[in-house]
């Protein structure tokens, strides 16, 4: 089962995010409604005029916004880029030699580093 789960995965994750990408870059559109512009993405065509229903405005404002009270997720997000390029930048092995080298028998827990 895992698999299978994994060759659909390896083929349908690609194209889900290339027919994404696909979708946002190339059907962008605006409408003004009531003196507010939209602009938004989705495939239609560029022809025939098509609109939106008020409900539908609202959805794409809640899919398209994030609102926080505080600043955390952006910190947040950023300390654990950084954390992840210090990881690309600096494997672990590079550290595990460093200890042997001091003489540590590696009994104890790994270091822990606080950004």
């Amino acid at each position: 089962m895992n698999r299978l789960l994994r060759s659909i995965a390896k083929y349908f994750l690609p194209v889900l995010f290339i027919s994404y990408i696909g979708c946002i870059s190339l059907f962008t559109h605006t409408h003004v409604v009531n003196g507010v512009t939209i602009v938004h993405s989705h495939p239609y065509n560029p022809k025939a005029h098509h609109g939106h229903t008020t409900t539908e405005f609202q959805l794409i404002h809640a899919l398209s916004h994030l609102t926080t009270t505080e600043p955390s997720v952006g910190v947040l997000l950023s300390a654990v880029l950084f954390a992840f390029s210090c990881r690309l930048l600096y494997p672990a092995t590079r550290f595990v030699r460093t200890l042997r080298q001091w003489g540590a028998h590696g009994l104890r827990a790994p270091p822990v580093s606080i950004l």
